[in-house]
């Protein structure tokens, strides 16, 4: 059903999206050629992995408990991902796709390793890990990876390890001894050596989930985050960082080994504290290093995203979920504020125990090891909540530098009528302007609303997010579409038309957090329009959707 014509007729609906799209466009300046100095530097989040994906084949029965790991060999590139199985224990999967498509195909799922009567982990074939360093190994995380040589067959995976010695298991101490490993494959990753251990924590506390591991490389050195303890207390932690030089690992590591003390903690004033539980000191705001860091080759600083889910506050509520962008010149010292905010959002407005996590970074334009340009994409899991049906990864693009020929809502958003965008409310036969209400727009039924990232139809007056071209061009129409009334209500109806021809449509249904996406190019002439619009089904009760689409040259 084509939710455009919901409330009226084709022809009538159509022909007052085209008129408007003509006639707003003479208040638009149009330059059939210049660049148009914008603001927004994020675009909208859209899906790249759904649930069928991410559960397909031997992946059924999983969930994505780790970030993705991504490489590139000759002219394809590969994912590798960490599940942990409904049904206990943990898998790791193999897959190759584009950056668009992560789960294109998957290679290989298997186990993590081979395992003895104690259930240790054991060499053994047919496992991720095939070969086993320290004899009390339990549980391993693939959580990022480092290619020496692009091309070739060798990988650097750093690991992230729980249950060391099978301790933990418990209700208040889940993760047990935690530690920061080294693996290394020499055959594309296909197979794996466990080398053994390069980070514990300061008095290895109990509970403390070490976390990590995003790394970067600067001076000839890997620097790497994880969560330690800066008193060798549980009560007393924060997110530290530790180096070694890159040759040393990576010979060390070709060679089946882990080298000798080669991992320094920073503590202040030096990287002079043993990796293997030496004193850590804090180095960056407090948030979740499930994460990747990337350095820029476009500005030379270091960005490290630090999220956050909805979980308890210890006050009895709960807080936002986050995903913000921290800067560094150094990769020791990070901004107290984030660089960039990439997602904010309340709590009441997501399920409990969720929101982002999980994030990865790949280069939009290629390049490998940490390393990105003015542009990269930004991946993190969307609702990893426990046995969820619902659920996906988003991808953000990033820009570093200024901002042109790229609109998004939520940055544009104006209390005035002449922008870019227009608020408009219909009701199947006309559209008309929305008045301005201090903080949002609505048409003249009160519940036809214009929010800075979201909408909330009514029930015979539709609202319409309207943008119109300033120039000629293809652009990219990127948007995720998801309730923000989880508690009640029926879903709603969405619909993206260019000019007069729907080119989206979907069905959104209530306390679905994640949604479903536009991800589209189209060709636009100065003065085109395109239209988003929000229709109840049966009823516009509790009809609040978090929509907040960009659309950018390219």
């Amino acid at each position: 059903m084509n939710w455009l014509y919901r409330l009226s007729n084709r022809r009538s609906w159509v022909t007052a999206v085209g008129l408007l799209g003509m006639a707003t466009a003479l208040s638009v300046p149009v330059d059939a050629a210049a660049q148009i100095a914008t603001t927004s530097r994020i675009t909208s989040p859209v899906i790249v992995a759904t649930p069928a994906q991410m559960t397909q084949g031997a992946l059924s029965g999983t969930q994505l408990d780790g970030p993705l790991s991504t490489f590139v060999t000759s002219t394809s590139r590969y994912w590798i991902s960490s599940q942990w199985r409904h049904s206990g224990g943990i898998t790791h999967s193999f897959n190759q796709g584009g950056l668009d498509n992560p789960y294109g195909a998957t290679l290989w799922t298997k186990e993590t390793c081979n395992r003895n009567s104690a259930n240790y982990c054991i060499n053994g074939v047919n496992t991720a890990f095939t070969q086993i360093g320290p004899s009390d190994v339990a549980n391993l995380w693939f959580v990022n990876l480092y290619q020496p040589n692009p091309n070739a067959g060798n990988l650097l995976a750093f690991v992230h390890e729980e249950n060391v010695g099978h301790s933990g298991n418990t209700p208040t101490n889940v993760q047990g001894r935690t530690r920061i490993g080294l693996a290394w494959s020499s055959d594309h990753g296909n197979t794996w050596n466990y080398l053994g251990r390069i980070i514990s924590p300061n008095g290895d506390a109990q509970p403390l989930n070490i976390q990590g591991v995003p790394y970067l490389v600067k001076d000839g050195y890997f620097y790497i985050y994880f969560i330690d303890s800066t008193d060798g207390t549980p009560e007393h932690i924060g997110i530290a960082v530790a180096r070694a030089p890159v040759a040393d690992v990576i010979a060390a590591a070709a060679a089946g080994s882990l080298g000798s003390n080669l991992w320094k903690k920073y503590d202040g004033s030096g990287f002079t504290q043993a990796g293997l539980g030496g004193q850590p000191s804090a180095i960056a705001p407090w948030g979740i290093t499930h994460t990747q860091a990337v350095h820029s080759s476009y500005n030379g600083k270091f960005y490290l995203p630090l999220t956050f889910m909805t979980w308890s506050d210890g006050q009895g509520g709960r807080v936002n979920s986050s995903i913000k962008l921290y800067e560094s010149t150094d990769a020791i010292h990070w901004s107290a504020q984030p660089a960039m905010v990439v997602a904010d959002e309340s709590p009441s407005t997501l399920k409990p125990d969720a929101g982002y996590q999980y994030c990865s970074v790949a280069d939009r334009d290629g390049a490998t090891n940490a390393d990105v340009g003015q542009y990269f994409y930004l991946y993190c899991m969307k609702d990893p909540t426990m046995l969820a049906t619902q659920f996906g990864i988003y991808r953000w693009q990033i820009n570093l530098g200024p901002s042109v020929d790229s609109f998004r809502q939520s940055d544009d958003f104006s209390s005035s009528q002449s922008g870019y965008w227009r608020y408009l409310f219909g009701n199947g036969s006309t559209l008309s302007n929305m008045a301005w209400q201090s903080s949002y727009w609505n048409g003249t039924d009160a519940w036809a609303r214009i929010y800075r990232d979201s909408m909330h139809t009514a029930n015979t007056q539709m609202p319409v997010l309207h943008w119109i071209a300033p120039k000629n061009g293809t652009v990219r129409v990127e948007a995720t579409v998801r309730d923000a009334d989880i508690q009640c209500g029926d879903g709603v109806n969405v619909s993206v038309v260019h000019n007069g021809t729907e080119i989206y449509a979907a069905a959104i249904d209530n306390a679905d957090t994640v949604g479903k996406s536009i991800n589209q190019s189209v060709n636009v002439a100065a003065g085109d329009s395109v239209s988003f619009i929000l229709a109840p089904k049966a009823d516009n009760f509790c009809d609040t959707t978090r929509w907040d689409p960009s659309i950018r040259y390219y």
